[in-house]
């Protein structure tokens, strides 16, 4: 328990050892997963039937990109292997289910990097109007933070940056489904696990921080004083686990549904909802004290992990075509962080930093149309609050502004299917292309081709700018069973 709560705050240190290494030199050289349709349950009149189901379903294979030079050129982006589980039980009746679901993946990439990621472990009673979860599952509240990946409200698996799929809180759900269409949907829990992924490499003798994945930025080793390369040393202050574990959250969701048409196959729904949530952020903060040791020639940092909570609220609208295969949705989403920690600021005898924290706004709609040899899908994002980073080096980058999303998945044969995803953040010129090609040998073996490719502004700082090389051309193949 304890080495993985160690790996737990490794991962925090990113955004904010870069933002200590910068202030270094400065200052140095002065001196609730949910869905409304997933309620939507229709009562059978046939006979409700006692059934038992279980099912184990996984993949492990490797995935290379070496086969361009200079392509990708980052540290842990030659090679990795992957290794997903995922296990289903259910018992009882159509009307009464009873299911057990269990998530988790792997991925270890050439410097002996090992990521994992519990996705879902969860028990869950379901009726006709209701349902009742317990454990680790995702809350589908906000189609803003799942299409963008913002994760402000789920965690993120973060094994990488073009795909970071969705990981569960962990809590208590419960969703409820009245006649007159209203629903309901309630999120309590009293313990935290932060995003775990990427993580970072911290040396406590020798006060070094290194990544061994291309998803993370190291600080500084050293920085530059008075024309001496001066080095820079980290001490992290691991906080007891149940100070970091033990944090409340509570939501809570109101949905309407309206249904226009009850003809089979061409029923016209629409969903509208609005909920809020209190819980901390995903990410742990760290603040800082700096000084220079004149004994042993150095700067000291010394790096203390914090929770700090935010307030989130937001709202969906969903307009569903039964009969054309088309969905249409409009989303928006506020977060509101607190602006001191969890347990309140720390006092420094020297100099001190912490993260300072903004508010966040965002609007987006789009569209999905989906038969079952194609899909296609488009969105926009545009962020409505302020953001100056010029005046606030500790403030992050928003990881999309005004942004559009393409993405296009079509099956050609049963054997043979390709897909093209493309996101253009219009304020700050990032791009992010990935194209996939897949043919499948026989029922188990999955072979794959394709590019992930970063665009960047090279005259401006962006969230994506660290990232600019993580490039890849890359095969790929899988066993699944």
């Amino acid at each position: 328990m304890k080495k993985c709560f160690t790996f737990i705050m490794l991962t925090t240190l990113g955004f904010s050892s870069s933002v200590i290494a910068k202030t270094v030199a400065t200052t140095s050289a002065s001196k609730l997963n949910i869905s409304v349709d997933d309620t939507n349950i229709k009562i059978s009149r046939k006979k409700a039937k006692e059934n038992a189901e279980s099912k184990l379903s996984g993949d492990f294979g490797i995935w290379s990109n070496q086969y361009v030079e200079d392509v990708g050129d980052v540290v842990g982006n030659k090679h990795y292997g992957d290794f997903n589980i995922k296990y289903e039980a259910s018992h009882g009746r159509s009307d009464d289910l009873t299911s057990k679901r269990f998530s988790f993946a792997t991925r270890m990439n050439n410097e002996q990097k090992l990521m994992y990621s519990v996705k879902e472990a969860v028990y869950e009673t379901k009726t006709p109007t209701s349902k009742f979860a317990f454990g680790r599952t995702t809350l589908d509240w906000s189609h803003t933070d799942r299409e963008w990946s913002l994760g402000h409200i789920n965690n993120r698996v973060n094994f990488d940056y073009f795909n970071p799929d969705e990981e569960g809180l962990v809590g208590g759900f419960y969703d409820k489904k009245f006649s007159n269409g209203m629903t309901i949907g309630v999120f309590a829990s009293i313990f935290y696990v932060p995003e775990m992924n990427p993580g970072y490499e911290i040396d406590k003798d020798n006060g070094t921080v290194e990544c061994k994945n291309p998803w993370c930025t190291a600080p500084s080793a050293s920085t530059d004083i008075e024309g001496n390369e001066t080095p820079i040393y980290y001490n992290v202050n691991y906080p007891e686990i149940s100070d970091i574990a033990f944090k409340a959250s509570t939501g809570l969701k109101l949905g309407k549904e309206f249904v226009f048409s009850e003809e089979k196959g061409k029923r016209i729904t629409l969903n509208t909802d609005v909920y809020a949530l209190k819980k901390p952020e995903n990410n742990i903060s760290v603040s800082a004290e700096i000084k220079y040791e004149n004994k042993n020639k150095r700067i000291f940092v010394d790096a203390t992990p914090q929770v700090f909570y935010h307030d989130i609220a937001g709202a969906n609208i969903d307009l569903d075509f039964e009969a054309l295969n088309l969905k249409l949705f409009a989303s928006g989403i506020s977060i509101t962080p607190e602006e001191n920690p969890e347990g309140g600021d720390l006092l420094y005898e020297y100099t001190g930093i912490k993260p300072r924290k903004i508010k966040e706004e965002y609007l987006s709609a789009g569209a999905v149309y989906a038969t079952e040899s194609i899909k296609i899908q488009a969105g926009y994002i545009a962020r409505v609050s302020e953001f100056d980073k010029k005046n606030d080096i500790l403030v992050a980058y928003p990881r999309w502004n005004q942004a559009f999303h393409l993405a296009v998945d079509k099956s050609f044969t049963r054997k043979f299917s390709v897909s093209l995803d493309y996101k253009y953040d219009m304020l700050t010129e990032d791009r992010l292309t990935m194209f996939n090609t897949n043919y499948r040998f026989g029922q188990s073996v999955l072979a794959s081709a394709g590019v992930n490719i970063i665009g960047t502004d090279p005259d401006q700082e962006s969230y994506w700018s660290d990232y600019e090389n993580n490039d890849s051309v890359y095969t790929s193949l899988k066993y699944t069973f």
